[in-house]
């Protein structure tokens, strides 16, 4: 068992280091090449990975109609407006989904609720979005080694603070 007190400082500085990572890869998703000191080789581009048509949350929707040929209508809304590409970036919102995450710690720490979610069900919040969020990432994983065949270093290290928050949090005593 992790101790509350410790666990909750850790998982802080976790989700702010995940916060700045997201950050960083929305940087990357919108600038106009991307930054070499992510690139090696051919196994390792986040460029290709974060300019590709999964970065966004409609990929789903991409990998489904065009990649497995699934008679599905392809969701292609990144492309229709600037404000629908960052809303649906993955960075973004998991820049927002941590920025959730980080509310709600602070709010079980001082046993209180945050936005809709009341105190006694805080820590449930947290393990289930944390949940969810190494889940997409595993997606995320599954369509960078299966389908594009590259990785990206930063993407991999945001999947890690996932992994490892994640864990922090369900060791956590209620």
């Amino acid at each position: 068992m992790v101790k509350k007190k410790r666990g909750l400082g850790l998982l802080k500085v976790l989700l702010i280091l995940g916060m700045l990572i997201s950050l960083f890869l929305i940087y990357e998703h919108f600038s106009a090449t991307a930054s070499k000191y992510c690139t090696f080789g051919n196994n390792f581009d986040c460029g290709i990975v974060n300019k590709g048509p999964y970065a966004n949350i409609d990929g789903l929707s991409y990998m489904v109609t065009i990649d497995y040929g699934l008679p599905i209508p392809l969701l292609d809304i990144a492309d229709q407006h600037v404000i629908l590409d960052i809303l649906t970036s993955n960075a973004f919102l998991g820049f927002l989904t941590l920025l959730f995450v980080f509310g709600l710690v602070i709010a079980l720490g001082k046993k209180k609720g945050f936005l809709w979610v009341k105190k006694e069900k805080v820590l449930s919040w947290i393990r289930g979005v944390l949940l969810f969020g190494v889940i997409y990432g595993l997606y995320l994983i599954f369509v960078m080694h299966s389908l594009l065949k590259t990785y990206c270093i930063v993407c991999l290290g945001l999947d890690i603070v996932l992994w490892i928050s994640c864990i922090i949090v369900w060791r956590m005593k209620a």
